[in-house]
Order: C-alpha cells, then structure tokens, then sequence
C-alpha cells in the first residue's frame, strides 16, 4: 500500500506512540522502500518524489525499530558514495538529512559518516555544501565538548590530508573553510590541525592556496564560505556590515544641538557605535594573533618556508597572492629565527617607491630580519632602501616610510648598520629630513653600542648645521 506525504506523516506520529502496535505497518513501508531503492538502482532519472519520501519516514522512525532497520544507514552512504553526482539535487539533500538525523540519535558512527560528507563536498550544490558545513562543525563541536575525542580527531584529521591534495577544488577549499573554523572556535586547537592546513599551501589551485595563506594571515574569519564566490548564484560579500567611525559633526550635533531628550537618544547611540568600534577592533588584533600561535605549531618550518619561497620565485600568481606568500614565509623566518638567505635579495627588487604595496613588502622584510641573519645578506638590500627612499629629491612621505624601514633594520639585527653608511650615505639629504635620520640612527646606534655591537660614529655637519653627537 502506497501512503501520500500526509498519511506517512500520521502513521510516522503513530508509530512513535505506539511502536508495537505498528510494527506491520512498519514493515509494509520499509518493503517498499526497499522496492524503491531496487528500481531507482536500475532507473536513477526517475522521479524521486516518493522515494525521497520513504527515506524521510524510515529515518524518523528507525529508533523505534532497531533491528529491522539495521541496514537503511550502510544502503544510504553506498548509494550516495556511488551515484552522488547523478542523484536528483532534492533527492541527495533528503538522504543526508536522513544520515544526519541518524548522527544526532547516535544511530551512526562519525567516524564512518563524516568521511563521506567531506566526499559530498565535490558536488556543485551549494545548499548541500552549507548543510554539510553546519552539521561538520556542530558534530565535531558535540564530540569534543565534554572532552577531546582524539581516536575521532585523528581518523578525520589523516582523512582530510588527502581530501586536501585533491584535484577538486571545491572539496579541498570547503574542506580547508572547516578546519579553519575549527581553529578559530578552539575545537582543534593542535599541530596536526595547522599542518593539514599547511599543506593546503601547495595547492595547485590557486584559491586554495590564497585561503590557507590567510589563515596564517589571520585573515580567514570574514570570508569563511568564500568557495561560495565561485558558484553561479553565490555572493561572497553578503551579509557583512561595515561599522564606521562618528563624524566630528555627528558628535557636535550629540552634544550641543537639540533638547535634552534628544542629546541623550544621539549620545547612547554614539556609545554604541563606539563599543561596536572597539569590539571590532579587539576582533581584528585577536585575528592577527591567531595566525602567529598557528605558525609556532609547523613541524617542520624550515622546509616549509623553503618550499613555499621556491613556489613564491616560480609564480605566475596575482600581485595579491604573492604578497600573501611573502607575509608568510617572512613571518615563518621571523617566529623560528630561520636562514633563507635568497629570500632577502628577492624582496631587494620590489624595494622602490613606485611599487605597489612598497610597504607590506617593507613590513615583510622586517618581519623576516633578526639577529642571526649574516649583516652581508642584508648589506645591499639596505643599500638599496636608502638609495631608493632616503635622499635629496625623496617627498617627505616616501623618506618617512624608508626611516621606520631602517630603524626596523638596524633594531633586528644591529650589525648591519655600518658607519660608512650613515656617515656618507645617509647623511646627504636636506635638512629636515636629516633631523629626523640623525634622531633615528642616532639612538640606534647608541643602543647598539651600548650591547658592544659597533662603536658610534661621529656624523659630519649637514648643510651647515653642526653634527649630532650622543656620548650618552
């Protein structure tokens, strides 16, 4: 007997009040369902309405029929393993809502499932890729609430290796978007999290590797689903608010203009745009510092950084990405003190004025330089920062980037200032300018002085003025 999506949904209220009493009616619907599952094996293509509706009853009610449903689980996960990218969309989504509701009664092993819906991230079906999002993340949040599940932990984690190697880029970068947030919500909080997101930098595809590029940015938080940006009907900026800063006339009108009542509507609100403010702000330093803690836990920095600035020589990749690579490998070479001595003349050519985002390559570069770096290494890239941003003809602007770049130089690694450079070289720029660069190298190197590092210079006049001195 065939029951219309109205009699399953009474005979579903029935059973879960009187399971005994139903047990043929029971019986009767999941013969049918299985004489649907036979001929939709045979047939695919063919409406799917009713068998759609058979998995929905027989998932509602298999808690009440143990034994008689052992098997409905194990036909599902085989049926979507082998014929995912065939199954009609509504049909697919019913099934894993169906696996899902067995999940959540603890009627199926994670371990078993979860593999499968990383699989199903493959499919172009965006609704699907959502709802498997949602249910990874609550299930794994679930598993590990009341203490760490680590023989779960470990069987998903050695499965996403490989999911992220994989030639599909949507499965690898939804995959990558899980564990990330995994991360930021302090469910894996391991070495093993951070390098399966390690590998995800040598990615073939390009967005994918821009994505675990700002996760160890600490830029991954905003754009969580960005796999979505590549869809047909996906809008990655949706849904983000922009908080912006109070005029000086808005807070003039708060406080001087209006009656009372009114000063006082425009003054709460005022407070709360700034405790939105600096709730925003908190968020964004927070974010900064989690790609720093992920970058202590690599295992092994040194290849990776060598590999990741092989790939960074070879790339072809948007200006965009290629200062990502440059973020990270400087930061991996500033956290473990490590030698990549290419590294230091790559970024000597992009060391220009005219460059395009001259000063993330400037904080680069700083990021990368620290006491153990040879000071010949650095020697020309120095050279030719004060040849490019220090001299006569340079805006004052420009020579105010080049001076916090010297002064994060010679604070990093002291040696390199050398008392031909600033006696000859950086001493030749018009006076201002020079009040500024004397007051800066002149405390650094009295400091380095200080540690016995190099004896302090004596700097000539400069147009006329009478040289500094700091015998201090």
């Amino acid at each position: 007997m065939v029951y219309s999506a109205a009699e399953l949904l009474k005979l579903q209220a029935n059973i879960k009040r009187d399971p005994d009493g139903y047990k043929d009616e029971f019986a009767l619907q999941y013969r049918h369902y299985k004489a649907c599952l036979q001929l939709f094996q045979l047939k695919p293509s063919q409406d799917s309405k009713e068998f759609a509706d058979c998995i929905t009853f027989i998932a509602q009610v298999s808690k009440c029929y143990p034994s008689s449903s052992a098997g409905f689980a194990p036909e599902l996960m085989q049926l979507l393993e082998e014929q995912q990218a065939r199954l009609d969309a509504a049909l697919r989504r019913s099934m894993v809502q169906a696996l899902i509701l067995l999940r959540n009664r603890n009627q199926l092993d994670p371990a078993l499932l979860l593999p499968l819906l990383f699989k199903l991230f493959r499919v172009n079906d965006k609704q699907l890729r959502e709802l498997l999002f949602r249910h990874i993340i609550a299930d794994l949040k679930a598993s590990n609430q009341r203490g760490r599940n680590e023989r779960l932990n470990k069987t998903v984690q050695s499965f996403l290796y490989g999911v992220l190697a994989d030639d599909n880029e949507l499965a690898a970068k939804k995959s990558l978007a899980v564990l990330s947030e995994l991360w930021r919500r302090h469910i894996w909080r391991d070495g093993r999290t951070v390098n399966c997101i390690a590998s995800a930098v040598f990615h073939k595809s390009p967005a994918v590797m821009a994505a675990a590029l700002k996760f160890f940015l600490g830029q991954d938080a905003a754009a969580a689903d960005g796999d979505d940006s590549d869809d047909e009907d996906g809008d990655g900026e949706q849904g983000k608010t922009v908080v912006v800063a109070p005029t000086k006339e808005e807070v003039y009108k708060a406080t001087q203009k209006g009656t009372k009542s009114s000063k006082r509507k425009k003054q709460a609100k005022l407070k709360r745009v700034m405790a939105t403010l600096k709730k925003h702000a908190r968020k964004e330093a927070a974010l900064g510092s989690e790609g720093f803690a992920a970058l202590h836990l690599l295992h092994d920095p040194q290849g990776f950084a060598e590999q990741l600035f092989g790939r960074l020589q070879g790339s072809r990749e948007r200006w965009e990405t290629r200062l990502d690579m440059m973020a990270v490998t400087s930061r991996v070479l500033g956290v473990h003190k490590l030698l990549l001595l290419n590294f230091y003349p790559f970024l000597q050519k992009y060391i220009a004025p005219h460059q395009r985002d001259v000063t993330a390559v400037l904080a680069a570069l700083a990021q990368a330089v620290h006491e153990l770096v040879p000071p010949e290494a650095l020697a020309p890239v120095l050279r030719q920062l004060v040849d490019q941003f220090v001299h006569d003809r340079a805006r004052p602007e420009v020579m105010t980037v080049g001076l916090k770049a010297v002064r994060e130089l010679s604070l990093r690694c002291p040696l390199v200032m050398t008392e031909e450079l600033l006696q000859v070289r950086l001493a030749r720029h018009s006076a201002g300018g020079a009040q500024r660069l004397l007051l800066y190298v002149g405390w650094w190197a009295g400091l380095a002085r200080a540690a016995g590092v190099v004896r302090a210079p004596v700097l000539p006049a400069v147009h006329g003025t009478v040289g500094w001195g700091w015998g201090w």
